[in-house]
């Protein structure tokens, strides 16, 4: 929380008693956005004023030609004001409310001259569409707020009467969250339409401070009421500035003025809309401050209204505190997504080129941070991986319009069930995830948690393997991967603790599988026994096989039913692959012999560089004794589903909690195409490889079916990929997330604490609808 007054603001200063500015968007003229209108193209001819996204709205182009323009540009304006604020209401959970306004218009006449003797379009609808009560309304409805919702009409003033209702409702607790506008859209009879919209995001000062708001300005003290009987125009304007200085405890002479000229009409709201602008981005670079004021920035905007009606607001540059970065070197997840595969493009279009000018001069955490949680998550998604903003700017111009939608009329509530996969023995090597520990703590602590305990338990130091230092680490973690024994327990701990952080992040598995001694880190993870009990069975495990006589293993390309009839006694089938990948296992003269006859018939066969022969006739002479050993283990029916590598079918709930299970999973073959046939029907399933190596990302994006209608996703680069770490693990998480499962990512950047920056808006597919005639 945030206790203490910022040291540039004055004693006495209060972070209840105020609101703050985190979000805006404006159009004025030339200028599309915030940044157009910083640019200086506020001028001129309001740009695309008649044409409208309605898709993006969902509303019918029948209503969309019904709607004022007001009420279609406050739509977007409001939608690009919540983006820069980084406020998804739906996700935010937040009370919003909006206060909006915008002027007399004559297109209510227009449509109801053109719908004469046309029973297309009735009185009711015109209203609707036109009425400026239902300009907050709308807007509310469209965008899902549950806060207030309430129409301001004050003429020329109404821009600030909607911030000074706004600032009202937030400091008496009517909404966590309030979006403050105006807009005037004119068409003339003849020549371009002219005015403006702007929406400002307000939010409580503490508030704002304590979730890591990008703030623009203090919403310092406002005021608003009318000339009185006995007053002078000039003289009841000075009296409610006099009040607004009161409110806000400045003095006159540490505020600037910003200039509100006259609109263009009497209920015009356009001039001071752009000057409460102007004011909040002032006092936010830094380009407003009285000759020898000193302390924060601080300006202040007036505006009139017919009949005497007048509104002040002053505004103050941000604490220092909203402006503290806690600054994370390393790699970031930017995720971005759109509702459609073009506007998907422009988005990362528009990313990227924000990047690549320097529009974010923040860490590149904090542009993934507003992405991740700031932004509203539509059906077409992509995401990049990257280190810096140059690097992920080079990413995003790759982009190109060939996204496809999550899953055919998929939505947020319905993601895939994911399923960890875990990887045997193999893929062991020295550093194996040493990018990931460095990087993130999470998995650092869980690792180091396992590591500690086998130590303790076991007198096996593993944590060599995983973080060599020097030459001399190096080598003696070569001495330990080379280690039967050693290694299959490093690989063990490594997928445990990887599933963990997995988990830690929001990724729970609907489902698990192992392949042979991944089987063990699957059973682990789904609670079959406990870790300490794992570490045990598998070094006893890897000590019964180890005494075996001398075996070898030998890949044969040739269905199950065509290999069996020419198997040798004593050389058995250990692990099905594919349809046609099949591993033999046996006495090693056997296996060899075997090799080495039918390669020179052309059958297409190598030996493995896989010391002893696991899944065969040789496990037979120790099964008693690890059956024995096995009685002492305290096994649970699973908490979450376990897919058996022995069958290739979901296992038993009460058998995979028995001694037998787990001989039987040592001794018969690992059928593991019949995993992937069962995975196959399984409801769209994301495959998760948990572990080193992608040899079961391999097999699966080898299946027939498997690969074109689910995700297969690896968590770590093969042992000769030099692509780091934490680069293929947020790859993996980015593709969870645009499959549609939903990461914590506040779990993702803990202990560091992102803050929310502006990025660009949503790009809007706008089509124009034809104004009806005068």
């Amino acid at each position: 929380m945030t206790d203490l007054a910022p040291a540039d603001q004055d004693p006495g200063f209060d972070l209840d008693a105020h609101v703050a500015v985190v979000g805006m968007a404006a159009r004025f003229g030339q200028a599309m956005d915030l940044d157009a209108f910083q640019g200086g193209r506020a001028a001129g001819p309001l740009t695309e004023a008649h044409a409208f996204d309605h898709r993006f709205f969902g509303i019918s182009p029948r209503e969309s030609a019904i709607l004022d323009p007001q009420q279609r540009i406050l739509l977007e304006c409001a939608q690009h004001a919540l983006e820069d604020a980084a406020h998804d209401p739906a996700v935010d959970e937040a009370v919003v409310g909006i206060y909006a306004g915008g002027a007399t218009t004559g297109h209510a006449a227009r449509l109801r001259r053109q719908a004469a003797g046309s029973p297309a379009t009735d009185d009711r609808q015109i209203r609707v569409g036109t009425g400026a009560d239902f300009l907050a309304s709308r807007v509310a409805y469209k965008l899902g707020f549950t806060g207030p919702a309430v129409s301001v009409q004050a003429a020329g003033a109404t821009a600030l009467v909607a911030v000074h209702t706004a600032v009202q409702a937030l400091l008496g607790g009517e909404c966590d969250l309030a979006l403050a506008g105006s807009v005037t859209v004119h068409t003339p009879a003849s020549g371009d339409p002219d005015g403006g919209c702007a929406v400002s995001v307000l939010k409580p000062l503490r508030a704002a401070l304590d979730d890591g708001d990008r703030i623009y300005a203090v919403v310092r003290g406002t005021a608003i009421g009318t000339t009185g009987r006995e007053e002078s125009a000039d003289a009841g304007r000075a009296r409610l500035f006099r009040d607004a200085l009161v409110v806000s405890g400045v003095a006159a002479d540490t505020v600037a003025g910003v200039d509100t000229p006259a609109g263009a009409s009497v209920t015009d709201t356009t001039p001071a809309a752009a000057a409460f602008v102007r004011a909040v981005l002032a006092v936010h670079d830094g380009t407003d401050r009285p000759d020898g004021a000193a302390g924060p920035r601080r300006a202040a905007v007036s505006a009139s209204g017919h009949f005497g009606t007048h509104a002040h607001a002053i505004v103050e540059q941000a604490p220092l505190a909203a402006h503290a970065r806690s600054a994370v070197d390393g790699w970031q997840l930017l995720p971005y997504s759109a509702k459609s595969a073009a506007a998907l493009a422009a988005v990362a279009g528009r990313l990227g080129r924000h990047l690549e000018r320097g529009g974010s001069a923040e860490p590149l955490q904090d542009t993934a941070w507003t992405l991740q949680t700031g932004r509203t998550r539509y059906g077409h998604r992509g995401f990049v991986v990257a280190r810096d903003p140059a690097e992920a700017a080079a990413a995003l111009a790759e982009v190109k319009v060939k996204a496809t939608e999550r899953s055919a009329g998929g939505t947020a509530g319905d993601p895939p069930p994911v399923v960890f996969t875990f990887p045997g023995h193999g893929g062991q090597h020295v550093g194996m995830a040493h990018g990931l520990y460095r990087h993130d703590p999470r998995f650092r602590a869980e690792l180091d948690a396992c590591v500690a305990h086998v130590r303790a338990t076991a007198d096996i130091a593993l944590g060599g393997i995983f973080a060599p230092e020097g030459e001399e680490g190096r080598e003696a973690a070569r001495r330990s991967v080379a280690d039967g024994r050693i290694a299959q327990l490093a690989v063990f701990v490594l997928e445990y603790a990887l599933a963990k952080t997995f988990i830690q992040w929001g990724v729970r598995p609907a489902a698990v599988v192992g392949h042979s001694l991944g089987g063990y880190a699957a059973a682990c993870v789904a609670g079959v026994f406990s870790f300490p009990d794992a570490v045990r069975m598998i070094l006893k495990r890897t000590e019964l096989l180890l005494s075996l006589a001398p075996g070898a293993m030998a890949a044969v390309r040739l269905p199950e039913a065509e290999l069996l009839p020419l198997l040798p006694e004593g050389v058995g089938i250990a692990v099905i692959s594919g349809p046609d990948q099949v591993t033999v296992s046996g006495p090693r003269e056997a296996v060899e012999r075997f090799v080495e006859e039918h390669a020179a018939k052309g059958l297409e066969t190598r030996l493995l560089k896989i010391p002893g022969a696991g899944h065969s006739s040789l496990v037979d002479a120790v099964l008693d004794e690890y059956e024995a050993f096995l009685a002492d283990i305290a096994f649970h029916r699973p908490t979450i589903r376990v897919l058996s590598d022995t069958t290739g079918t979901w296992a038993d709930p009460d058998e995979i909690g028995t001694p037998g299970y787990w001989c039987r999973h040592m001794r018969h073959a690992v059928r593991f195409h019949d995993v992937l046939e069962t995975l196959h029907a399984f409801q769209r399933c994301a495959l998760v490889e948990v572990g080193p190596g992608t040899t079961l990302t391999s097999l699966a994006r080898r299946h027939a079916e498997l690969r074109h209608s689910h995700p297969i996703l690896q968590t770590l680069p093969h042992p000769t990929d030099e692509t780091p770490d934490p680069k293929v693990v947020l790859s993996a998480l980015g593709g969870l997330w645009a499959a549609g499962v939903a990461i914590d990512w506040a779990a993702l950047h803990a202990p560091h604490a992102p803050r929310r920056t502006s990025l660009p808006g949503y790009p809007y597919e706008r089509t124009g609808f034809t104004v009806p005639a005068a």
